[in-house]
């Protein structure tokens, strides 16, 4: 944004969680803070294929539990929520405005009926539909009022900067940047009317209100913001009792083992299918395995380690490019129903470039093969990734993306450059006997391990002794917002399908750990280069050009590309690879197929069972 007080508000952003294709993982990259990791593709919980067009209510059974799998989560507030494992749970329990139906990119009303906007786009009015939340109480516009208020005031609040920079709801800040309570510019003009002005047009609006933390909650149920006693203890609601006005009515949560959320009779939309929705919290390649061999999950994905390509048979594919077919048999001899989804997402390796130097981050770029890591690695169960930004959204599409990654990428199109590492580190008067240390922190995955394990591998002759230790995803994520990695692994999916929600990560003055929401954990601002700024400059142009016209648009996506290579020049942050889901299911199971947002969108009200499915 261009005005001083939205600038100044970019303190506030924060990743959110996001995990590509792979169950459990965590987040939008950008987990917590920002980076949510993600499980790996196909290592994943993502529960997802789709009833056929023929199939019609009538026909539909009603009833029973969808058994999933899900990973650890410490809280299911919506605005403090950053890990895809929570997020999966939430998306069930709460309503927005807006929603992405089944993980689409195109956005569609939730709770509201109707919109409108003033000419220039800085003011929407909705109109709410007739709604309750899960206590009985009617959904009005103060619930929402109240709702973002804590988006942007409360201290549990880890999302603020989606409100108060990139939507740019208009607001007063302090002599230090900081939000002033109560003045957010947001109104409830009656019980059924909600209106939201900011400070200039925002391009992706409609998209960001889908976000979960947007999500309504009822007016007071918690005190966490000025005004409000709360009528409920903070932890009661973020942990125990959860309320919404979703499709499902949170249940329970045995932290480190499973979830369990029920039906809500009262939905403002056809009630759910299924009485109940329970994921098993497994982290574990070996025992996610077992536990679909032994047809206690409906819905899966065969970690990678277990993963046969050549049992893959594809029959179709649809118009969004989504191949579907069939898998198996597995072990027990069943063929399941199977699925291929382009995400948009993006796995990557970071540094904290405040303590590891710039030739030791170029030599671990020259060490990767993307290529090589799709293939060998994951099975082909992932894209290689040159840039931050997704094909699919990339500024001209996938040609273009390839385009300039083949003819621009330093570090070696498709290939490792070993010779290339070791020069950059005895340029910078690394040897022998002068070796450099480097922890190389990845979150629990096999395939991590095996990608850190060929990399410590190569460094070796580039006078780099790099160890690998392994944490859990929460684990990371809270070292990482304290500036206590050096180098460390996530992915990011999209919030919104636009560049500059991936792209925010390479804000130099957003991954400040220091402050209390970095965007992702890399210190890029502690830098001296011109890499960083032009980078600052770059993302101050998207900032600046934020109107939905086609003008506005050539500008931000010049500013992408320059923020794509301001990255690629300082390696702060190694793209990987871009996740591309393999949901599969028992035929038993019937659920919509997500799409490139991805299965963490997933609403499960339209999943059904067949009545002779079997019962754990």
């Amino acid at each position: 944004m261009s005005d001083t007080n939205s600038l100044s508000r970019r303190r506030f952003l924060q990743a959110t969680g996001g995990a590509a294709g792979a169950a459990a993982l965590a987040g939008c990259t950008g987990g917590d803070s920002t980076e949510t990791p993600t499980d790996e593709p196909g290592d994943t919980d993502t529960p997802e294929e789709s009833a056929t067009p023929t199939e019609t209510p009538s026909e539909i059974t009603r009833g029973g539990q969808l058994e999933l799998i899900n990973s650890t989560t410490s809280t299911f507030d919506p605005v403090a929520n950053t890990d895809t494992a929570g997020g999966r749970v939430i998306q069930q329990v709460f309503d927005a405005l807006t929603n992405y139906p089944f993980g689409q990119a195109a956005v569609e009303n939730q709770l509201a009926e109707s919109y409108e906007t003033n000419d220039d786009f800085t003011q929407f009015t909705f109109t709410l539909k007739d709604a309750t939340f899960h206590n009985g109480d009617p959904v009005r516009a103060q619930d929402f009022v109240y709702s973002w208020e804590r988006l942007a005031a409360s201290e549990n609040s880890r999302r603020a900067g989606f409100l108060l920079d990139f939507l740019g709801v208009t607001a007063e800040t302090d002599s230090e940047g900081n939000y002033v309570s109560g003045s957010l510019g947001v109104e409830a003009a009656d019980d059924k009317t909600f209106v939201v002005n900011q400070d200039e047009p925002f391009a992706s609006s409609l998209e960001m209100m889908a976000y979960t933390s947007f999500a309504v909650v009822p007016e007071g149920i918690v005190g966490d913001i000025e005004g409000y006693d709360g009528e409920m203890e903070y932890q009661t609601f973020a942990t125990e009792s959860p309320i919404g006005a979703g499709p499902f009515q949170f249940d329970n949560w045995n932290q480190g083992e499973d979830m369990r959320v029920e039906k809500y009779e009262d939905y403002h939309s056809e009630p759910a299918y299924l009485d109940a929705v329970h994921w098993a919290v497994i982290e574990d390649d070996n025992a996610q395995f077992q536990y679909i061999q032994n047809k206690n999950a409906d819905a899966f994905g065969i970690p990678t380690a277990r993963y046969d390509p050549q049992k893959v048979s594809v029959n179709r594919t649809d118009e969004q490019g989504r191949e579907r077919g069939t898998y198996g048999p597995l072990q027990n001899g069943e063929t399941v129903s199977y699925a291929r989804v382009p995400e948009l997402s993006t796995f990557y390796f970071a540094f904290n470039a405040a303590v590891v130097p710039l030739p030791v981050r170029q030599a671990v770029a020259y060490a990767t093969n993307q290529k090589e890591f799709a293939e060998q690695v994951f099975k082909n169960r992932v894209a290689p990734a040159y840039h931050f930004t997704p094909p699919l959204i990339y500024p001209g599409g996938g040609n273009a993306y390839n385009t300039h990654a083949k003819e621009n990428y330093p570090y070696g199109y498709n290939e490792a450059q070993i010779g290339e590492a070791k020069a950059v580190m005895e340029e910078a008067g690394y040897g022998p006997d002068n070796k450099y240390e480097l922890t190389f922190t990845h979150y629990v995955s096999s395939t991590w391990n095996q990608m850190a394990q060929i990399i410590r591998d190569r460094l070796g002759a580039a006078h780099i002794n790099m160890k690998i230790e392994e944490a859990q995803f929460s684990t990371l994520l809270e070292r990482g917002r304290n500036g206590n990695l050096e180098a460390y692994t996530l992915g990011w999916i999209a919030d919104y399908p636009a560049p500059d929600n991936f792209l925010q990560f390479f804000n130099p003055p957003a991954t400040d750990t220091s402050q209390s929401a970095p965007v992702s954990y890399t210190n890029w601002d502690d830098v001296d280069s011109e890499a960083k700024d032009r980078a600052t400059q770059a993302w101050k142009k998207v900032e600046n050009n934020p109107q939905p016209s086609e003008a506005a648009q050539k500008k931000r996506n010049e500013a992408y590309v320059t923020l794509e290579e301001a990255n690629w020049e300082d390696a702060i942050l190694i793209n990987a690879f871009h996740g591309i889901s393999e949901p599969m299911h028992y035929e038993w199971t019937h659920m919509p197929l997500h799409g490139a947002m991805g299965s963490s969108r997933m609403m499960h009200h339209r999943t059904w069972k067949d009545a002779d499915a079997p019962t754990n």
